[in-house]
């Protein structure tokens, strides 16, 4: 499977680091953001594009060659603005929330040409409030990324889906619920231009808890059937492998690694940890 690497926070030393890193077998490039914008003190647009442009400028430098990735959520699109007053509303409050994670914002970073690969999630709502908005989660994603489509990103960059699924214990839905995530988070994006989907986490510490794909044992689950008749059938999907919650003996490393390329064609390899 190829690799991408996920830097360490502090700009200089994940610059430092990546340069070293680029060297390794596999590596394709780098994932230097994670919700570009949203919570992660880039308050404006121009604060993003300055960073972004740093990024570009260094790792050119020190890692010829290699792809530069970002992922971004985008709140408004999930709000469905085109559609009428109460959705205009709410992108309107999300626009004044998150001022650097807006379309206008991310799209000015793709016309910049300072983004190789975008993973995009739509920012859905809860089925409640589509409910009320007389449609449905899945038909409101078919409608996101029909207007990504409309506005042209596919043509500015490698657009990808992304999406966390993990949870402790593995997913727990069943196989109809398998089914809605899988239709949702992945055909429609990749239907509507996505080349890939990054499914988040093979295996991941996150608030306390440890969320994975599959259970500790390992065994399969409805969801995880979807995705391997996905890659079987073609679909380009990617997900987290943190190193320090890998085994540490080689035959269970081996083993999870050839396990997860069953589904995945690529992976994001966290370069700040063991």
């Amino acid at each position: 499977m190829a690799r991408w690497l996920e830097g360490p926070a502090a700009f200089d030393t994940a610059i430092a680091r990546l340069g070293k890193l680029a060297k390794r077998p596999g590596v394709v490039g780098f994932k230097i953001s994670d919700e570009i914008g949203y919570n992660d003190g880039l308050g404006s647009p121009e604060d993003a594009t300055r960073f972004l442009t740093q990024a570009r400028t260094a790792l050119a430098r020190v890692a010829p060659g290699k792809q530069l990735l970002v992922d971004a959520i985008v709140p408004e699109l999930g709000c469905l603005p085109w559609r009428g007053t109460n959705q205009l509303g709410c992108a309107e409050r999300v626009r004044l929330k998150y001022p650097a994670a807006t379309a206008a914002a991310v799209e000015g970073y793709l016309r910049a040409k300072l983004i190789d690969r975008l993973d995009l999630s739509t920012g859905l709502l809860d089925d409640s409030t589509y409910g009320k908005w007389g449609t449905s989660k899945r038909e409101a994603q078919v409608d996101a990324w029909n207007h990504v489509k409309e506005q042209g990103w596919p043509q500015l960059t490698i657009l990808q889906a992304r999406k966390a699924l993990a949870v402790p214990n593995g997913y727990q839905g069943n196989a109809d619920e398998a089914a809605a995530d899988v239709g949702t988070y992945i055909d429609v994006p990749t239907a509507a231009g996505a080349r890939a989907v990054d499914i988040w986490t093979w295996r991941q510490q996150y608030q306390g808890n440890t969320v994975s794909l599959l259970g500790p044992d390992l065994s399969p689950n409805p969801l995880w059937t979807a995705l391997v008749q996905q890659h079987r059938q073609g679909a380009q999907l990617l997900t987290h492998m943190t190193p320090s919650a890998m085994p540490t003996d080689q035959r269970g490393f081996d083993q999870e690694c050839a396990l997860a390329a069953s589904a995945f064609t690529a992976v994001f390899v966290a370069a700040g940890s063991g």
